[in-house]
């Protein structure tokens, strides 16, 4: 029953879409219909502006930090991951919105910032960089979901099943990224992150 209930509130956290609240409510723009059709912070930058995509940003990369507030204090710390991967199903399958969500990236950073920073400054670093450097805002997402995996899998001192969860947490990240791996092996990829 407890872990149904974790499920149910930790999913519809995660149903609060930036993108889509700021486009519709202030912008009378569906962003689902616009640029890439992504309901995510980059297709929101490019759709929306810069503002817009900034505010977005937040709204998602807080709603994680707030899940895994609620879930520690109500719950406890131990079922933080699997509330965190509920939440960011959440995200990327909005029920409302045809469960056609975003892909994740601002809500995982913002949940495993607040679950574990010590684990999470590497990847968003190495995130950070790739960033900047190449520009290629989609290469670094992906590897903050590999090097996540890594820091929480081999140096976490979590419990094997957290580890699991996390892991799903960001392979999920990672699929949800397939059509922009695709477009980084063909060399056709948009320099500011592709087609969020």
């Amino acid at each position: 029953m407890k872990y149904l209930l974790i499920a149910v509130i930790s999913y519809l956290i995660g149903n609060i879409s930036g993108s889509f609240i700021i486009g519709n409510l202030f912008l009378n723009k569906d962003i689902r219909k616009f640029g890439s059709g992504n309901a995510g912070t980059t297709n929101a930058f490019r759709v929306l502006g810069q503002k817009a995509g900034l505010v977005t940003f937040v709204i998602d990369f807080f709603k994680g930090i707030i899940l895994v507030l609620i879930i520690r204090k109500f719950f406890g710390y131990e079922y933080v991951p699997f509330g965190i991967l509920f939440g960011v199903l959440g995200h990327d399958y909005p029920f409302y919105m045809s469960f056609k969500g975003g892909k994740g990236m601002a809500m995982t950073l913002g949940s495993l910032a607040i679950f574990s920073f010590k684990f999470t400054i590497i990847p968003y670093i190495i995130w950070l960089i790739i960033a900047l450097t190449f520009r290629y805002i989609s290469l670094a997402s992906i590897m903050f979901f590999i090097s996540s995996i890594i820091s929480y899998g081999a140096f976490g001192d979590f419990s094997l099943e957290n580890k699991i969860l996390i892991a799903i947490v960001c392979l999920l990240g990672i699929i949800r990224h397939k059509s922009n791996i695709k477009r980084l092996l063909n060399g056709n990829e948009n320099r500011i992150g592709g087609k969020k």
